[in-house]
């Protein structure tokens, strides 16, 4: 019984990563997308929800990649400033 949980875990661990990796550096949710118009039916209704969760994941890393990026500049920018001085 704790074997099938085990393996069941790491099934979830595995898929949850892959999803993570699609959307980062995929087209967010268009391969979903695409994989649920190749297929029908329930399939086709689950990979249409996993495709807007994409969507929105892709657009949070937009977001937090757009704040980091004002933050180093204006870490740059102080570095630069102090090295003036």
């Amino acid at each position: 019984m704790c074997k099938i949980i085990k393996k069941i875990i790491c099934i979830v661990i595995i898929a949850l990563a892959l999803f993570i990796g699609i959307t980062i550096w995929g087209k967010g949710g268009d391969k979903f997308r695409w994989i649920g118009e190749k297929t029908g039916g329930i399939i086709k209704k689950g990979a249409a929800k996993l495709g807007e969760k994409a969507d929105k994941l892709k657009g949070k890393t937009e977001t937090t990649k757009e704040k980091v990026k004002e933050w180093t500049d204006k870490k740059e920018e102080n570095v630069e400033d102090k090295k003036e001085k």
